[in-house]
């Protein structure tokens, strides 16, 4: 399907790269890419990014991205959604939502994998955090159930054997 550039006018040209077809405009950089096709490759690329390199590397947000005008779908020719991407205003994608089809500026697919790695990264230490806390957690019951002599409590094993719930917990924390 050939179509002009919503942003410059030119002739989108259309691309493969690997099983990702997309559009290009060679003049502004451009491009035009389907959504799921857009969630795959971010997917896909964020582990490429080191974890040093997301979060020392700050967002290349072009001058003057908040007056940006709306864009017209190349397909459609309806408006096209802008909006920022995971809620960050320096990354301005436009959508739209009949074709679903994502247009991206210059280096707003750069910006989405790093802010994406910055984000999965903190969500993977604050993740492995909040584990080493109920791992101390579960340890200070184990101590504080021995500690009360004579009385068997949710952590203390009895003659039966180990409590359920530390059983659950155990598997839980592995």
């Amino acid at each position: 399907m050939s179509a002009n550039c919503p942003r410059c006018g030119k002739p989108l040209e259309q691309q493969q790269l690997d099983d990702v077809a997309f559009r290009c405009c060679r003049d502004c950089k451009g491009m035009l890419i389907g959504h799921t096709d857009l969630i795959g490759v971010l997917e896909t690329s964020w582990h490429a990014v080191p974890q040093d390199k997301a979060e020392s590397t700050s967002f290349l947000a072009p001058e003057g991205w908040q007056n940006q005008p709306v864009l017209q779908c190349p397909d459609c020719h309806q408006t096209m959604e802008k909006y920022g991407y995971m809620g960050l205003g320096a990354i301005q994608i436009n959508r739209c939502d009949p074709c679903a089809e994502i247009w991206l500026d210059t280096d707003e697919l750069q910006n989405m994998v790093l802010a994406l790695a910055k984000s999965n990264y903190r969500s993977e230490a604050d993740w492995e955090k909040s584990k080493r806390e109920e791992v101390d957690i579960a340890e200070a019951g184990l101590q504080a159930a021995k500690l009360r002599a004579g009385r068997v409590w949710l952590f203390a094993g009895g003659k039966a054997g180990p409590v359920p719930a530390l059983s659950l917990l155990s598997l839980l924390l592995r």
